[in-house]
């Protein structure tokens, strides 16, 4: 009998050795119960995580290592219970960043950086985006017109309609607001100059941080990128983590391919020995 016949033979008696089902029903339902029988899995899942995603997992590491019997069996499901927790280190680490990278983190960091975290200039999560060109180039033309315009005409809703158009806009619109007219809506202010200076007061500080912007969003970056990268403590625990994950994994892969090896050379030694025995 030629080798190549001995290692056909041997393929078969392996092949009657396995334990898999052979149907597509009956590799469904060892689909949809796997999880109820395997070793480790039990007590594996937390409960956001999904029993699908991992039964995929092991569905497929069962089809690339071709496991026979239970010893094989349960070195797949340790390996498919390392990478499931490798899987699970990154979600961590990707959760830590997340949260160092949250907008109240990151504002928080940037004032400090600005030196504002006390003050009345502190920046907002509302900062932390491209000023708009519109809404700066209106607060300019207001100011514009502030300037332009006489003191004393800024009570003659004619002339200021006519000569201030975005002042009076925006007056006419906040009295419309509080359902007043125009005259009784400045009333509600100490002095009437008083609406025109904090309008002006408002445009000019959006003016100031529309500059101090690019600063902002530079120094916003620059936290981010800092904060993308696991620090101190947790990242030392997390790379040690890793490391014992990545053990596990070879020494797994290492005993199952031995013992498959294993396997195949005793079912090459009993197909030689009955070979033997048959040709007496």
């Amino acid at each position: 009998m030629t080798t190549s016949l001995i290692q056909i033979k041997a393929n078969q008696l392996n092949a009657q050795q396995s334990t898999g089902p052979i149907t597509d029903e009956g590799k469904q339902i060892v689909a949809n119960n796997a999880i109820k029988h395997g070793i480790f899995s039990k007590h594996l899942l937390l409960n956001d995580e999904s029993p699908e995603d991992y039964q995929l997992l092991l569905n497929g590491l069962q089809t690339e290592l071709m496991p026979v019997g239970t010893l094989e069996q349960s070195l797949v499901e340790r390996i498919a219970v390392t990478l499931w927790r490798q899987r699970r280190l990154v979600r961590s680490e990707t959760a830590h960043i997340n949260l160092a990278n949250s907008p109240s983190s990151i504002v928080s960091a940037v004032n400090s950086e600005l030196n504002l975290t006390y003050s009345e200039q502190a920046i907002t999560k509302y900062d932390l985006t491209e000023f708009d060109q519109d809404h700066y180039q209106w607060c300019q033309a207001v100011i514009k017109e502030f300037k332009e315009i006489a003191e004393d005409k800024l009570f003659d809703m004619a002339v200021l309609q006519k000569e201030a158009p975005l002042m009076y806009k925006q007056l006419a619109e906040e009295a419309e607001q509080d359902e007043e007219s125009i005259e009784d809506y400045l009333k509600n202010w100490d002095s009437p100059l008083e609406f025109f200076y904090d309008q002006i007061k408002y445009c000019e500080d959006e003016i100031k941080a529309a500059k101090q912007r690019p600063l902002v969003l530079e120094i916003a970056q620059t936290v981010r990128n800092k904060k993308s990268i696991l620090q101190g403590q947790l990242r030392d625990v997390l790379a040690k983590y890793q490391v014992m994950l990545d053990n596990e994994l070879y020494k797994a892969i290492k005993v199952l391919r031995e013992t498959q090896a294993w396997r195949l050379d005793s079912l090459n030694g009993f197909v030689l020995e009955n070979d033997s025995d048959s040709e007496k």
